[in-house]
C-alpha cells in the first residue's frame, strides 16, 4: 500500500471510539452545567455517571491520537520533529486560540450568569486552558516530546518511560506548572495507543474479553463510588479497565454500528469545540425567559449541543474560509 493510499484509509474504529468520547464529554459537560445552574439535583446517579466517565472519556481522545500518529507520522529526526511541530502547531493551535478566546469573551460578556468564572485571558491561553480545550493544550506538548518508534523495542521504552511518568504524578510529583503536570499525567494514554500501532496489537476478535471488563468496571465503578474512594492509582486503573473494554467492543462491533455513528465520526471535532458555546446560550436565553423546567433544557440543551456544531461546521463548509478555524491543515494542504 502506497503512503498516498495509506493517509486516505480511514480507521473505523478509531472513528467510533472517538465518537463515544466525544459525546461523553458533551454529556458531562451539559449535566455539570444542569447542576449547577441547580436546574438538575446532584444526584447519586448523577455524581456516579460524572465520576465514571471521567476515568476513561479523555483517554480514549488521546489513545485515538497515539495510535493515528505512530500509524501515520514518522518522527525521529531533527527535521521531522520541527516539521511535525510546526504541523501540530496549525492544526491544535487555531482551533485552540480561536474557541478558547471564544468562550473567554462569552463568558466576560454574560459573567452574572455563567456557572464558573475564567481568569485573564493570557493566563488562560498559555498557562491554565479552560474545558474542554486543555486536551488540545496537551495534546500539543505531547507531541514535542514524543517521537514515533521505530522498533518493537522503541516502543517498549516508550511505554516503560510513560509509566514512569504517570507514576510520577501518582506520587505527588511534577504539579508546579501545569503543561508539564498535564503531559507527564497523559503520556501514558498517548503512548498506548502508539504501542497498539507499533505493537500491531490485534484488537479483532475479543468482543468477550471487552464485553467481561465493561461488566467489570462498571460494577467496580458503582463500588469505588459507594465506598467514596478518591484516589488517583484507583482512578488510573479504573480508567485503564475502561478503554480496553471500550475498544475492544467497538473494533469487533463496529461493522454493526450504523449510519449515525458514521455521521457523527465527520463532525467530532466541530462538536468537541463547540458544544459549550451552543450549551451555554441556550441555557441562559431560557432561564432569562423564565423557563426552568428541567425537561425542556435538558431536551434543547442535549440537542443544540450536537446540533448546532454540525450547522456550524456545515455553514464553515459552505463559506470555504471559515473552516480553516476548525482543520487549518485542509488550506495548507491546498
Amino acid at each position: 500500500m502506497s503512503k498516498k493510499t495509506a493517509i486516505r484509509t480511514r480507521e473505523k474504529w478509531v472513528d467510533d471510539v472517538k465518537v463515544i468520547a466525544c459525546i461523553l464529554v458533551v454529556l458531562g459537560h451539559f449535566f455539570q452545567s444542569m447542576t449547577k445552574a441547580n436546574i438538575l439535583p446532584a444526584s447519586d446517579l448523577y455524581k456516579w455517571f460524572n465520576t465514571t466517565i471521567y476515568y476513561f472519556h479523555v483517554p480514549l481522545f488521546f489513545i485515538c491520537s497515539g495510535y493515528l500518529y505512530q500509524k501515520y507520522s514518522k518522527v525521529n529526526s531533527v527535521g521531522s520533529w520541527c516539521k511535525n511541530v510546526a504541523k501540530k502547531a496549525l492544526a491544535l493551535g487555531v482551533p485552540y486560540a480561536t474557541f478558547t478566546i471564544a468562550t473567554w469573551v462569552l463568558k466576560k460578556v454574560f459573567s452574572s450568569s455563567v456557572n464558573d468564572q475564567i481568569g485573564d485571558l493570557g493566563d488562560t491561553l498559555f498557562l491554565h486552558p479552560t474545558a474542554p480545550y486543555w486536551y488540545l493544550y496537551a495534546l500539543f506538548f505531547i507531541f514535542l516530546v514524543t517521537p514515533t518508534f521505530s522498533s518493537v523495542k522503541a516502543a517498549a521504552v516508550g511505554l516503560i518511560i510513560a509509566l514512569a511518568a504517570k507514576v510520577l504524578i501518582l506520587t505527588g510529583g511534577g504539579y508546579s506548572i501545569y503543561a508539564v503536570s498535564i503531559v507527564l499525567s497523559n503520556e501514558i494514554w498517548f503512548v498506548l495507543g502508539m504501542s497498539i500501532c507499533a505493537l500491531n496489537v490485534s484488537l479483532k476478535g475479543r468482543k468477550v474479553r471487552g464485553t467481561i471488563g465493561g461488566l467489570l468496571f462498571t460494577i467496580l465503578s458503582v463500588a469505588v463510588y459507594m465506598m467514596g474512594i478518591r484516589n488517583d492509582a484507583v482512578s488510573f486503573a479504573m480508567g485503564l479497565l475502561a478503554c480496553v473494554a471500550v475498544i475492544l467492543m467497538v473494533a469487533d462491533y463496529e461493522a454493526k454500528f450504523g449510519k449515525c455513528m458514521d455521521f457523527l465520526a465527520k463532525y467530532t471535532m466541530p462538536i468537541f469545540l463547540m458544544h459549550t458555546l451552543f450549551a451555554a446560550p441556550t441555557r441562559s436565553v431560557l432561564l432569562k425567559m423564565g423557563v426552568k423546567n428541567a425537561v425542556v433544557h435538558v431536551v434543547l440543551g442535549v440537542s443544540i449541543s450536537f446540533a448546532g456544531p454540525i450547522l456550524a461546521a456545515w455553514i464553515m463548509k459552505k463559506t470555504k474560509w471559515l473552516e480553516f478555524f476548525v482543520y487549518p491543515n485542509k488550506f495548507i494542504k491546498r
